[in-house]
């Protein structure tokens, strides 16, 4: 759907400025209101095809559990567990 507004705004625009036309002696002038207005159509036209093509960012789930912490115990002469720690991957 924004695809196909995409290129009907870039259709509109292409005809818009082929159809904005100047004298050399006008466009000397300083009339230059067509030439905004047509780099206005087209601007917004590249802007709607740039943000039609963004891709979403993926974010990977977090897994996370609580690691028991175990240290030597000389008293029980084994590895006791003396806190958690979370970890994350």
């Amino acid at each position: 759907m924004f695809r196909k507004f995409a290129i009907t705004a870039v259709a509109t625009a292409a005809l818009a400025t082929a159809a904005v036309s100047f004298s050399p002696t006008e466009a000397h002038a300083g009339n230059r209101a067509g030439a905004v207005a047509a780099g206005a159509i087209i601007g917004l036209a590249a802007g709607a095809i740039i943000a039609s093509q963004v891709q979403p960012r993926y974010v990977a789930p977090v897994r996370c559990h609580n690691q028991a912490v175990r240290r030597w115990s000389p008293y029980e002469h084994r590895y006791v567990v003396v806190g958690y720690r979370r970890v994350c991957y």
